[in-house]
Parts: structure tokens; sequence; C-alpha cells
């Protein structure tokens, strides 16, 4: 009976949350989801229509070991002489958008149901930009 009162107390309680509050929920939970360890695989394609696509490795090379994206909101890159990369802003906007470095992505995936990885996506006109982040 103690657990049907408690699940009743929570149902009624997250019912009565507004948008904003939900949408803030979801969002720091993603922030924590992605600020959590490291990201050790990150590769950015272009594609514009009728040409072929370019990957850049942007971690996960001799070069670059790890992303890390920190309470700040930005993102350094580990290098492989042990330094760190400039700072790399970024900003979730409720669980599907990300601005990552300027620019305005959307979150293909769930980052709260997945935390192995996550790909951003924009579209802008002919040409689509994709950064998939991957851990190991």
């Amino acid at each position: 009976m103690k657990k049907v009162m408690m699940l009743l107390f929570v149902a009624i309680s997250l019912a009565s949350c507004s948008k904003d509050t939900l949408d803030s929920i979801e969002r720091d939970t993603a922030q924590n989801i992605i600020r959590i360890n490291k990201w050790y695989d990150v590769i950015k394609t272009v594609s514009v229509a009728g040409t072929a696509d370019v990957s850049t490795v942007l971690v996960g090379t001799g070069d670059n070991n790890y992303m890390e994206f920190r309470s700040n909101n930005n993102a350094y890159i580990m290098k492989s002489d042990q330094s760190w990369s400039d700072p790399i802003p970024y900003k979730l906007e409720g669980e599907k958008v990300m601005w990552f470095d300027g620019v305005e992505y959307q979150i293909q995936e769930s980052i709260i149901s997945t935390v192995a990885k996550f790909t951003l996506k924009r579209v802008d006109g002919p040409t689509t930009t994709i950064i998939q982040f991957r851990r190991r």
C-alpha cells in the first residue's frame, strides 16, 4: 500500500509540473549524461548535394585523445601531448536542440535513453552537417 501511495504522489507531482519545469528536468538530465565520462570518437561529416561527403575526425586520431563536456558550458579536447584545446562552447536547449561551437543542431537520439552515443544534425539548404559522438 505504501508503494502505491508513493507512486500516486509522484504521478500527481509530475502531472502538476509546468511544461517549463519538465523541459528543465529533461535538459538537466541530458546535460548530466553528456558530461559524464569522456567521448573518444567524434566525427564530423559534411554532405553537399551532388558532391562526395567530407568527414573529419575531431577526436579519435593520434592527435586528439578524447573530448569532455564541462559544466561551464564548454567542451575541451585532450590532445596527445596532454594539453587542452581551446574551449568549444555548447548549450543544450531542451532534450533535442544543442548549440555546438556557435551553430544550432538537432539531436537525433534521445540522450536520456542512451549514454553511449549521440548525433547532432544540421540541414542548411543543400548542406547537411552531422557530428557523431561515441564512447568506448
